[in-house]
């Protein structure tokens, strides 16, 4: 099959928000597939969400790889062109803005970036320049703390540090009618490399993706899935689809969970699951995990998960209790679970994952590098499909860690294998 240029190019930092971006052009009845970091792999599809896997990375790591995958597509100045950023800001902002816009520029001279990142559904908002959480300034917040971010969530200020030009927009102008929007941004285009627009609500990201448009090709998109949401819609790229769960194929072999996520909402999930099934639970202690696979109880526990699928059983596998696990070394478990999986490769018919970091560290290790998306089970529940070892079709499920109910892995488990309909509440 030959690779063909999708209409939309989306570049996210991370899996997860590669994944929610897909799922948004999914929604809007657009054939949509996730590269981790790669082509397309000859898939035929309107949407192409690229996994840059940059949030690990320094900042100028971060922005080689950005300007490197963004010269593949950047070209053909008919495609629509989205960068994805974290509605709090993580990553690397400033540095991939510039990358950005200096691959595009080259084809495009005039391009400047319409940036939104506010996502309403989950509270984050942006106002006079500032970005909110609930109401409450970013800065002054855990999350900001958490990640050791220093000064305020005034984004004008983040971005002229990486040497951008910013024009602020504020709520007045976004709300101030399409024609009058569409003259300031035009006007604010002449100076600006970015042009910051304040959001509180999902009908003001509508409003600034239909203004925006009006730039044509010189507009490139900066924003949170929040604002992926509206696009296709703005711009006239596809018929909204109905709003049903996707058809799960029956899994042909073990379903194998990994649970990577530390969240209460995913643990739960995980206790329902073991507690209302007869799947084989298997917990590894962190610190056989930091161990890695030259510890002296590796072995053990990539023999439990061989001799289970080799029965036919499914299998979750997930990391013990970490209190004692610090931050900076979290990640370091994703990888440990992601090798502890490689004894199953091609062995198991359907995988599931919580957590985008643990996924994209399995997809990895299991040589995945593109996913056919499909739709959602529920809000945050991916359905996707993709070929292992050139042949071998495979099923796969990612949760975001963070969202689900407590029946979220046992209806998972349930559509995979073709249960018996329950009516789970």
């Amino acid at each position: 099959m030959n690779q063909v240029t999708p209409r939309v190019l989306i570049f996210a930092d991370d899996l997860s928000g590669a994944i929610d971006c897909g799922t948004a052009c999914v929604n809007a009845g657009l054939s949509t597939s996730v590269s981790l970091g790669l082509s397309s792999n000859g898939l035929m599809t309107d949407v192409l969400s690229v996994d840059a896997d940059t949030r690990s990375l320094s900042a100028s790591g971060a922005a080689e790889r950005l300007r490197q995958l963004v010269q593949v597509h950047a070209a053909d100045p008919a495609v629509l062109l989205f960068k994805k950023i974290d509605s709090t800001l993580r990553g690397h902002l400033g540095p991939e803005i510039a990358a950005f816009l200096e691959v595009r520029r080259a084809v495009i001279e005039d391009t400047v970036a319409v940036m939104a990142p506010a996502f309403p559904t989950y509270g984050r908002t942006t106002v006079d320049g500032m970005h909110y959480v609930h109401g409450r300034p970013l800065h002054e917040t855990e999350m900001w703390k958490s990640q050791k971010m220093t000064g305020e969530a005034y984004i004008p200020r983040m971005l002229e540090a990486s040497g951008l030009i910013c024009a602020h927009l504020n709520l007045a102008l976004v709300r101030n009618g399409r024609a009058a929007f569409v003259d300031a941004l035009s006007k604010a285009a002449e100076t600006g490399d970015v042009l910051v627009c304040d959001a509180e609500t999902d009908s003001d990201l509508l409003a600034i993706a239909e203004a925006g448009t009006a730039l044509g090709n010189s507009a490139v998109w900066v924003g949170s899935a929040g604002l992926v949401h509206q696009l296709p819609k703005a711009a006239g790229l596809g018929a909204r689809a109905k709003e049903k769960a996707p058809q799960f194929p029956e899994a042909a072999g073990s379903i194998l969970f990994v649970i990577g996520s530390t969240s209460e909402a995913t643990k739960q999930q995980a206790v329902t699951l073991l507690s209302s099934s007869d799947i084989h639970g298997i917990v590894v202690p962190p610190e056989v995990l930091l161990a890695g696979s030259e510890g002296p109880d590796w072995s053990a526990f990539t023999s439990e998960l061989s001799e289970a699928v080799e029965q036919k059983e499914d299998v979750i596998l997930l990391c013990g209790a970490e209190p004692t696990v610090d931050v900076a070394d979290r990640p370091k478990l994703s990888v440990a679970l992601a090798e502890m999986t490689a004894v199953l490769h091609t062995r198991v018919g359907a995988l599931v994952v919580s957590g985008g970091e643990t996924a994209r560290r399995v997809l990895d290790r299991w040589g995945i590098t593109a996913l056919q998306l499909h739709g959602e089970l529920e809000r945050g529940v991916l359905l996707s499909t993709t070929v292992i070892a050139k042949k071998l079709p495979l099923t796969v499920v990612i949760k975001d860690g963070g969202l689900g109910k407590p029946h979220t892995l046992l209806r998972c488990r349930e559509r995979l294998t073709n249960a018996s309909a329950k009516q789970l509440r």
